[in-house]
């Protein structure tokens, strides 16, 4: 049983009277003494801990510990190590407070402490132990650049062609971003993996929209982009909606959609006719994107799935948008392989 050497002695009586008198106080006792008092390391304000006074460990690896405890309560500690001290000052993010207003049962007894807090003024000051307005460069040798001789007149899969003309980096930046799929901007609250836009939603939705489908323009060298409705929001008569899939910060899936009533069903052999034609209500798909790194790993489908199941309708009865690719046809397949609808 490691305790302090301060408590040794109490431990052993401790456990004495709980072994031979059955007397669990003394461990009760100890117990409470020796409880990190987290809450008040994590309440608001700023403080400072001290070594061998709060802590005993190194304050680099006391600042873990607390950065860790921090983020799993959701704040943000603004920490900092010295020599034989730890500064923090714990906040709550705005995304942080609004996730655990909306779900008040998933965080029971939580009470908002940090909005609005002001320190007093008999704060201590933080003292300054190095950072960014350190000058480490002083007197540093330059370093040398050479003009390379880059090719970029070839197309690559990601649909960027020709020669950029800064070295290559407006099409790195573009691959990237066509392999990983659109970062996701810290000014939206994000709280599940798949949302909805609609030609009502938030302008800084709708524009996120926008930009993701910038994307398969580009890749397929499409005359326009798949989504629009980059003015004042309103309703459309055919529901048009977009479906965002994010993963590890990153949007990897787009769908954009919307309701018809002219279909004919095709039964996805090549060079096969069409059906009659049928003015049933369905969802149409009208084009499905997947970051390069996340194809054939089911996010199509999960998608289609989505459309249908916000629908109310089986996945065979959604409608996709002719003429359809190749790896369109292939996720039809798998998915309504009897045949589909089109429109």
């Amino acid at each position: 049983m490691p305790v302090p050497y301060t408590e040794v002695e109490a431990a052993v009586e401790a456990l004495r009277e709980a072994e031979l008198d059955h007397d669990y106080s003394g461990l009760a006792a100890l117990a409470g003494r020796l409880t990190l008092p987290v809450e008040d390391w994590l309440a608001p304000g700023e403080r400072e801990l001290l070594r061998g006074v709060d802590f005993h460990s190194t304050p680099a690896v006391f600042l873990r510990f607390l950065r860790g405890k921090a983020r799993s309560s959701g704040l943000r500690l603004n920490g900092r190590a010295t020599a034989g001290s730890v500064w923090v000052r714990p906040t709550l993010p705005a995304a942080e407070k609004q996730l655990r207003e909306m779900f008040p049962e998933q965080y029971p007894g939580w009470v908002d402490r940090w909005s609005g807090h002001a320190d007093s003024g008999e704060t201590l000051y933080r003292p300054w132990v190095g950072g960014r307005d350190q000058d480490l460069s002083q007197h540093a040798a330059p370093v040398q650049f050479r003009v390379p001789q880059l090719s970029l007149d070839h197309e690559c899969r990601c649909g960027f062609r020709g020669q950029s003309g800064d070295d290559g980096r407006a099409h790195a930046g573009h691959h990237a971003t066509w392999a990983l799929g659109v970062r996701v901007p810290k000014n939206l609250f994000w709280p599940g993996d798949l949302a909805v836009v609609t030609t009502q939603s938030p302008i800084a939705w709708r524009r996120l929209v926008y930009k993701v489908a910038g994307l398969p323009q580009r890749e397929n060298h499409y005359d326009f982009r798949s989504w629009s409705h980059l003015g004042k929001p309103e309703e459309t008569e055919d529901n048009v909606r977009a479906y965002l899939l994010q993963s590890n910060g990153h949007i990897v899936g787009y769908l954009a959609a919307h309701d018809t009533d002219h279909h004919r069903p095709w039964d996805l052999v090549d060079e096969s006719p069409l059906g009659d034609a049928d003015d049933t209500l369905r969802p149409r798909v009208d084009l499905i994107w997947v970051a390069d790194n996340y194809r054939r790993q089911g996010v199509g489908a999960m998608l289609v799935q989505a459309l249908a199941d916000d629908f109310g309708s089986p996945v065979t009865e959604v409608s996709w948008s002719t003429p359809i690719s190749r790896p369109g046809l292939q996720l039809a397949r798998r998915l309504s392989p009897d045949g589909i609808w089109v429109s």
